[in-house]
């Protein structure tokens, strides 16, 4: 939620700059190169960037400020007059803080992605009681998220990925794959791999990518998520100076739906 209001701070800004700029020009229509090329900026910006960030937030009318917008963009291909940029400034302006207003007082819990609903576990995990308790973590990581309790967040993150990657391992049938993997820790005095239930998550991350269970990508965001996961150790934090915010666990909880997604995905293809 914080950062759809942070991307409506910024336009609301930006509209009350263009404004004034706007309102210092003498003539009564606005042609000159300059301010044309910061209306369509400043149409541009709310349509391919703070826009998108508002939308992540959950289901909102943003309607009125998308006209508002359009007016704006629209004009800056004719000698539109100054009052025609003023009204559509004013308009957005004005429509910008309603949808703020309306954000403020809506309950953290009530704001919900659509792909923040629960999914059906049973791919992974067929006995009941275990779906319940994946879907209990599940509820848990989307709570931490809106109540802004990141590092809570992103270690609930990890435990999730982890559990999930053990069961997607516990769904073959044939363990040789995973038993031979490159990737698969060893022992450092045998040299046999350490059975799979007692890896770590950089581990499941790194055999899950060999064994095509998750893409390349995927594979690159969930190893910069176990180590934020791993400053749950206080002395780490303080060492690294690491500071969480909510882009970071909103960011990282993306990330573990993506995965968790692919593990599901690739056990329904078994």
């Amino acid at each position: 939620m914080s950062t759809a209001l942070e991307a409506l701070d910024a336009s609301i800004q930006e509209v009350t700059t263009a404004r004034a700029l706007i309102s210092r020009i003498r003539s009564n229509q606005v042609r000159g190169a300059d301010n044309l090329a910061s209306m369509k900026s400043l149409a541009y910006a709310w349509f391919n960037n703070h826009r998108t960030m508002v939308e992540a937030g959950g289901s909102i009318d943003l309607s009125a400020i998308n006209d508002a917008f359009q007016t704006v963009l629209n004009s800056t291909d004719k000698s539109a007059a100054k009052a025609t940029y003023l009204g559509a400034l004013t308009r957005a302006k004005n429509a910008l803080v309603d949808v703020r207003t309306s954000i403020l007082k809506t309950p953290l819990s009530s704001v919900r992605n659509s792909d923040d609903i629960t999914p059906d576990f049973s791919p992974l995990a067929g006995n009941i009681q275990m779906q319940e308790v994946l879907a209990g973590r599940w509820s848990e990581c989307c709570k931490c998220v809106s109540v802004e309790a990141h590092l809570a967040a992103i270690v609930m993150m990890g435990g999730l990925l982890e559990a999930l990657f053990v069961a997607r391992a516990n769904k073959m049938e044939n363990k040789g794959p995973l038993i031979r993997a490159v990737s698969a820790p060893k022992d450092r005095k045998t040299g046999r791999t350490l059975d799979y239930q007692e890896w770590m998550l950089d581990s499941y991350i790194k055999v899950g990518h060999e064994l095509g269970w998750i893409t390349d990508s995927a594979k690159q965001v969930a190893g910069v998520l176990k180590e934020f996961r791993n400053y749950v150790h206080p002395a780490k934090e303080l060492r690294h100076g690491v500071s969480l915010a909510l882009n970071d666990s909103a960011m990282f909880w993306n990330v573990t739906k993506a995965l968790v997604r692919q593990l599901l995905s690739s056990a329904q293809e078994l």
